[in-house]
């Protein structure tokens, strides 16, 4: 793959667009599930904390890339621009996809004086040792750093547990 990308911030007309993308990465997905997580994305709580969700398409208007966006109030670096739910599918040209969005993140960060980009990274969207380590290499590449710690505990065992 050899063509420009560019960013779209998706609105509610076109979040279906996504779903083909979001699909091929989450089997599991339904159309329902998908416009219940997409919607709340889609609007700011006010102008001076943006959000959104951000996809990454080639010049035919293919998503190929996606990510959620959030400005967010940090107690140490004032203002973060946090994304995740990062979607870069495992295909030829994904490390440009992956250059279109590290571009998007920073040129977002910037546009809203956010002094540090946090990327979140779920593992249910990088399942596979290879895509991890894919993912760890592209974002040293980038220049980010690894650092702290996030941890996950599954509550729904905990539920099953508690009602016996």
């Amino acid at each position: 793959m050899n063509e420009a990308l560019t960013p779209r911030l998706l609105d509610k007309s076109t979040i279906d667009r996504a779903f083909p993308l979001v699909r091929n990465l989450v089997p599991a997905m339904t159309h329902e599930r998908w416009t219940q997580f997409a919607r709340p994305h889609l609007s700011s709580r006010s102008p001076h904390w943006p959000r959104g969700l951000m996809a990454i398409q080639n010049l035919k208007g293919y998503i190929l890339g996606l990510f959620v966006f959030e400005v967010r109030d940090d107690l140490y670096e004032n203002r973060a621009l946090c994304i995740d739910n990062i979607i870069v599918p495992n295909m030829p040209g994904r490390d440009l996809v992956w250059t279109a969005i590290v571009d998007t993140a920073e040129h977002l960060a910037a546009m809203n004086g956010c002094r540090v980009i946090r990327a979140g990274l779920a593992d249910e969207l990088d399942p596979g040792d290879t895509d991890r380590a894919w993912l760890s290499a592209s974002l040293e590449k980038a220049g980010y750093s690894l650092e702290g710690v996030r941890a996950v505990k599954r509550v729904d065992s905990i539920a099953a547990t508690a009602s016996h």
